[in-house]
């Protein structure tokens, strides 16, 4: 590092006061630093110039490291057949035309149980408050993350069908 003309006094001032403030006696770098009974810091240098260390507490900032992505959740596959045994299953369970409820599934999502538009999601694209009150009329846990599991989604839609008819899917319950 040069130093010229008159910043040579304003640099060894600068110098002084910081070692004056610090109370370092000595130019060891290894000097035990004890204030108010802390425990010992381990000394760090940030700048030698000839036989004198200064000394800081404080260390250089690092950068801060970019975030890993929350992972995805990988989609359970589900087996072949198990759609038509629940649609058999439930639409017998709340006797309800079972061609209908395959048909209002297949027009609402294709059979897609993680279809999503908007606030309505699921095979039968259920809203977050349709599904809810459903599924309390049921007895069964409202939590609205349950429209994308298939058999709950089948279940709440034949349901809706045997107690509301058509009118929750006005497009796809003809």
């Amino acid at each position: 590092m040069k130093i010229y003309g008159k910043n040579i006094f304003l640099t060894l001032g600068i110098l002084s006061f910081i070692i004056v403030i610090l109370g370092i006696t000595s130019a060891y770098p290894s000097a035990n630093l004890q204030k108010n009974n802390q425990a010992e810091i381990t000394p760090t240098v940030a700048f030698s110039w000839d036989n004198y260390i200064i000394i800081t507490e404080t260390p250089f900032p690092s950068p801060t490291k970019k975030p890993t992505p929350t992972p995805t959740k990988t989609p359970t596959p589900i087996p072949p057949g198990a759609y038509e045994e629940w649609f058999s299953r439930f639409s017998s369970q709340y006797a309800v035309d079972r061609q209908l409820l395959k048909r209002i599934a297949i027009c609402e999502s294709g059979l897609n149980p993680n279809a999503k538009f908007g606030d309505y999601a699921g095979i039968f694209q259920f809203s977050n408050s349709a599904w809810q009150t459903a599924r309390r009329t049921m007895n069964m846990d409202p939590n609205p993350s349950l429209r994308f599991n298939p058999e709950e989604a089948i279940k709440t839609a034949a349901f809706k069908l045997a107690t509301g008819g058509r009118n929750s899917w006005p497009n796809c319950g003809k």
